[in-house]
């Protein structure tokens, strides 16, 4: 008959207890593995599906600003032809001066004065056609970041 006295049998029930309780720990332990393992890879599908949105997203605004740009390059060869056929000039500028009525006006040479105004009006549709470019490019980059500014603050709180 088995004495609960008897060291061996104690022992043998206490190495019993210690292995049941040990295995269910283990298998508690693989059974959380497994819900981590579900859930990062429930997590890692969101995040897949919200960069495939936030692509979209960065597309449509790319799309959109190569479009206006393009639409300012039109836009300054459309201003630069114009120049160059004498369609745009610089307005002649009007000052208080009197001249002296007995006085001949100087004949210049006006091929050099129109080909300088020309290059002068071509520079400024430049310089324009640059600053709108820049002032589009910074407009997109604000708007890009207050997007996912908001993306960031809502997904924070």
């Amino acid at each position: 008959m088995l004495n609960l006295l008897n060291p061996y049998v104690s022992f043998a029930l206490f190495l019993f207890i210690v292995g049941v309780g040990g295995y269910e720990h283990h298998a508690g332990y693989q059974a959380r593995v497994k819900e981590d393992e579900a859930e990062i890879a429930r997590l890692n599908g969101e995040a897949r599906a919200a960069e495939a949105e936030y692509a979209k997203k960065l597309a449509v605004a790319t799309t959109a600003l190569r479009k206006a740009k393009n639409d300012v390059q039109t836009k300054k060869s459309s201003l630069i032809a114009d120049a160059d056929s004498g369609k745009l000039r610089l307005p002649k500028a009007t000052c208080g001066l009197q001249t002296d009525p007995g006085s001949s006006a100087q004949p210049g040479n006006t091929a050099n004065e129109s080909e300088s105004e020309r290059q002068t009006v071509k520079e400024l549709v430049n310089i324009a056609s640059d600053g709108d470019t820049a002032i589009i490019s910074l407009n997109a980059c604000i708007k890009q970041y207050n997007e996912v500014r908001e993306l960031v603050n809502k997904g924070v709180k």
